[in-house]
């Protein structure tokens, strides 16, 4: 039923470096759940983003010596480049209990809005469900296809996945059209101030000389 992820034990302690184990090629990480004690674990750097690509959000991992584990991913710690994992923690979950879990949302269609002119603003990108772990969805998609000009989609219009809740405000608005903002620039005319001619008076003994 759910993906599988084997990992090795991880030995804890000051002496322990992380760093040592990241060069060793390893991803060190940690199980948190209620009332029971943190497992430790590490997993190999080469498997554990793309099996994080297609696993979904509940999986299982399997700790040598540990057993297995019901989890979804609590926290991805990456280096300062963004481009390498360097710490998972993974929250434990019951099967037989209802838990919250965020998942993306998959927008499907052009929306009429938008064939129309207008701009869709999607108010939400991800969205959280209540529900039993095996119920959970990897994504949430929406199709807004039929959203009109100055229409919109609230989380009371739409239907969960079977089993799962939203955890969100009904009236909370999903995502909405409009049409564009139009800018009105202003021209600002330039004032001429006319000034009268200036007239010279030549005087008269001046005037012989010139002829």
């Amino acid at each position: 039923m759910y993906e599988l992820l084997k990992a090795g034990q991880r030995e804890t302690g000051k002496h322990i470096k992380a760093k040592h184990m990241r060069k060793a090629g390893w991803v060190p990480g940690v199980i948190f759940g209620k009332n029971q004690e943190p497992v430790h674990f590490k997993v190999p750097a080469l498997t554990i983003e793309k099996f994080l690509a297609h696993s979904g959000k509940v999986f299982e991992v399997e700790v040598e010596s540990c057993g297995k584990h019901l989890v979804n991913v609590q926290e991805l710690q990456w280096n300062h480049l963004g481009n390498e994992l360097v710490h998972l923690s993974f929250h434990k979950l019951q099967a037989g209990h209802k838990t919250k879990i965020t998942v993306p949302i998959h927008w499907v269609g052009d929306a009429q809005g938008h064939k129309d002119g207008g701009v869709v603003h999607h108010a939400y990108n991800e969205v959280e469900f209540e529900g039993l772990p095996k119920d959970m969805p990897e994504y949430y998609e929406v199709d807004i296809s039929a959203l009109e000009m100055n229409g919109s989609f609230q989380f009371s219009g739409l239907t969960p996945p079977t089993g799962c809740e939203f955890t969100n405000t009904e009236d909370h608005v999903l995502v909405s059209i409009h049409p564009p903002k139009v800018v009105v620039e202003e021209t600002v005319e330039a004032e001429v101030t006319e000034f009268p001619t200036a007239t010279v008076d030549v005087p008269v003994e001046e005037e012989k000389k010139a002829s």
